[in-house]
């Protein structure tokens, strides 16, 4: 058996290349470049830059010295990624990007599209390269992945030819080195001229011929509907199908190793003519580690590793002590659907016979009693429809003294769509969070899935119910250390109704704290703009340890160990002042600290041939294996061959665990089995998750307040009260 990474190591010579250094200017770098580029390499290196020549010339004066490829890896991985980069271009192959290099193939063959759509289409999807070098356990490899990528070869003239409607969609430019970029949204259009409300917010103007529709997804389903009516459902699914299969292990690692081999017979030649031979993939087989599954508690403390096995067995870690038994449930729904929603509420509730997972329901899998329903229907499919249902709801339950224990909100697909204040779906979560009552949203679509299907989703939703009414399902175990453990997770979320017209990154921080040897996820957290950030992680890392440090009678001389999680930037320095701000006000404990970024974009795949005979997931690796890519770094799988659902579904990907170097705690192999475990402990959901609840519970924070925030009237004080003690956003 083997396993091996779509890495393959490069030998390095044992010379040293001759080198101009001048100091480093932003515009400087980009005049040389412009200028320059056939025939010199320019690289930023600190403060300074790097001017690599072909024949020992300079078109500038500088410091010249000589540099020993094997004492500065960066100066090499950069020279070998230049030498690529000419060679594509002198094959007219037009790479773009170089951090990594992508490389999308015009071949008539590698447009998937082409076997569903045989006809001459304005959108393709090609085969699509990703070349970068990668440092791993201290030598410099040459990465390869591959997958697809969408593309639009027609420009918006021929769409306005085919009458189809480009108000609303997002166009693009075309650049000298042949990259796309983002122009704005078309607002209008006259004759052949489109209007396009550009991201600083003014109104240009643009000839048809000169932009293109952005490949997106959206402009890909609409036109697919535009030019195949009724059959484009089965289209879209059919795409879907040979796209994946494309992306699974067998052919994702046959043209890495095509790719790799065509690489290898031209032999990389760097800019001063250095050849740099490319070496095949090591089997790290005995370097791959296999985290153990995480172990759940439940009611009376039974433990088990299949959360499923455990409710059933033991129930509900808060069966005894849940004080919402027999609970008030209003349900929202159209009037015209009101006969298929209580079908579909009953099953909820009462469960689904047969059903392997979902027999009780969720009275019965959760131990609720009798739930007192009472459903409340909306005239229209708009806002106002929706409020005066919701209204009616919220004034009949308090006449009767009381508060609904749960909202079960009926919402269409379309909703998403519409802008945030016309949109049912974020009125309907705010004014019964306004009342604190815990909403669980479902589509009309969901109605239509089969049976054995809508048992999974009930069965998930069920989860997320109890959770929002204040259960606790089950906590995570930790293995007892001599150190109390507090986990903090920073998410984002990108809220705005026009992409580059007054958008907004939120920042999500949600905590995970262990206390007896069980990992308890806290209600602690926040939603801000990157600006408030810094104050909001420092004031959410007080309160907590304020008050966690009561409940578990934290004494004088104890290890606080602080672990934080981020997926969507490095920490600098400003976040690990402010958490250093805070820990100096407890200097009566022995505190120590790691920060974590969990990265899934990096281009690293594990290919494991112990599943190459198997029906699904051909060469993917288990779930919870590991390889260790240096001192600070660790590649795991949260997600593994076993956990994919059909052979349709393509390769899993892997995270990167980047330990900072900062950190006063670095036990990466700790570290990551923290990491694998928190995958699991998601109450959304029984499968196990591609990200840990401390990145995904902070994304759904940052998301859900980002949109709330919008609607006139909201005020985060809202989530004070007791829905905010819930889990509300799942």
């Amino acid at each position: 058996m083997t396993i091996h990474l779509n890495a393959f190591p490069l030998q390095i010579p044992d010379k040293a290349l001759s080198v101009c250094r001048i100091p480093y200017e932003q515009d400087r770098l980009e005049v040389l470049r412009a200028e320059h580029k056939t025939t010199h390499a320019f690289r930023r290196q600190g403060d300074s830059i790097l001017i690599f020549s072909q024949d020992g010339q300079y078109p500038i004066a500088g410091k010249t010295e000589a540099i020993n490829l094997k004492d500065n890896f960066g100066a090499f991985c950069f020279l070998v990624k230049d030498s690529l980069i000419r060679h594509l271009n002198s094959l007219n192959r037009r790479p773009t990007g170089f951090n990594p290099i992508e490389l999308v193939s015009a071949k008539a063959e590698d447009n998937l599209l082409a076997t569903v759509l045989k006809e001459e289409y304005p959108f393709q999807i090609y085969v699509r390269y990703r070349i970068d070098t990668r440092i791993i356990n201290e030598k410099p490899n040459l990465v390869i992945d591959c997958s697809t990528r969408r593309t639009v070869s027609k420009n918006c003239l021929y769409f306005l030819g085919k009458s189809f409607d480009l108000t609303g969609r997002y166009v693009v430019t075309e650049q000298d080195d042949g990259h796309r970029k983002l122009l704005g949204c078309v607002t209008d259009i006259e004759g052949d001229v489109l209007h396009i409300i550009l991201p600083d917010g003014q109104i240009g103007r643009i000839q048809a011929q000169e932009a293109y529709l952005e490949a997106s997804r959206k402009n890909f389903d609409d036109y697919v509907l535009h030019t195949h009516g009724k059959q484009k459902d089965a289209i879209i699914e059919k795409i879907r199908e040979i796209v994946s299969s494309f992306n699974g292990g067998e052919n994702k690692k046959s043209r890495i190793d095509t790719l790799k081999k065509y690489f290898q017979s031209r032999s990389i030649a760097l800019i001063d003519g250095t050849r740099v031979d490319i070496e095949e993939a090591e089997n790290i087989q005995s370097l791959c580690g296999q985290l153990e599954k995480p172990v759940f508690v439940f009611n009376d403390n039974g433990e088990a590793d299949w959360a499923e096995k455990g409710l059933s067995q033991y129930g509900p870690y808060t069966k005894r002590t849940f004080d919402r038994n027999d609970p008030s449930i209003c349900v929202i729904c159209a009037q015209h659907d009101k006969g298929r929603v209580e079908q579909f509420v009953r099953k909820l509730l009462k469960g689904m016979s047969g059903n392997k997972y979902f027999t009780n329901g969720l009275e019965g899998k959760f131990s609720l009693g009798t739930s007192r329903v009472e459903v409340f229907v909306t005239g229209t499919d708009d806002v106002n429809g929706y409020k005066n249902a919701i209204e009616t709801a919220i004034r009949k339950k308090a006449d009767d003294g009381g508060r609904w224990d749960l909202a079960l909100v009926q919402v269409r697909q379309s909703f998403k769509k519409l802008d945030v204040g016309d949109n049912p779906y974020y009125w309907g979560k705010s004014l019964f969070f306004l009342h604190q009552v815990p909403v669980q949203d479902f589509t009309i679509e969901l109605l239509t899935q089969s049976d054995y299907s809508l048992g999974y989703s009930l069965n998930n939703m069920a989860l997320a119910c109890y959770a929002k009414m204040g259960g606790v399902p089950w906590l995570l175990k930790s293995s007892p250390t001599l150190s109390h453990e507090l986990v903090v997770g920073i998410g984002s979320a990108n809220v705005g109704q026009e992409r580059g017209v007054g958008n907004q990154r939120i920042m999500g921080i949600t905590t995970v704290f262990s206390g007896d040897g069980s990992y308890i996820v806290s209600n602690t957290s926040k939603a801000v703009v990157p600006d408030a950030y810094c104050d909001a992680l420092t004031s959410v890392l007080g309160e907590t340890i304020q008050k966690i440090q009561k409940r578990m009678n934290w004494q004088k001389g104890d290890t606080i160990r602080l672990i934080f999680h981020a997926s969507v930037k490095k920490f600098n320095k400003e976040e690990i002042e402010a958490v250093r701000t805070v820990i100096d006000k407890y200097r009566d404990y022995q505190v120590e600290y790691a920060f974590l970024k969990i990265s899934e974009d990096h281009g690293l795949h594990l290919f494991d041939s112990s599943s190459a005979g198997a029906q699904k997931g051909k060469l993917a690796p288990p779930r919870g294996k590991t390889f260790k890519l240096s001192k600070y770094e660790m590649l795991v799988y949260l997600i593994g061959q076993r956990e994919l659902r059909q052979e349709t579904d393509g390769h899993p990907r892997g995270v990167i665990l980047n330990v900072h170097k900062d950190s006063t705690f670095k036990d990466i192999k700790y570290l990551s089995a923290q990491l694998y475990s928190f995958a699991s402990h998601s109450w959304r959901s029984y499968f196990p998750n591609p990200m840990p609840v401390t990145i995904s519970y902070s994304d759904l924070i940052a998301r859900n307040l980002g949109w709330l925030n919008q609607l006139p009237g909201w005020n985060d004080s809202i989530m004070i009260g007791k829905i905010g003690q819930s889990q509300w956003f799942l």
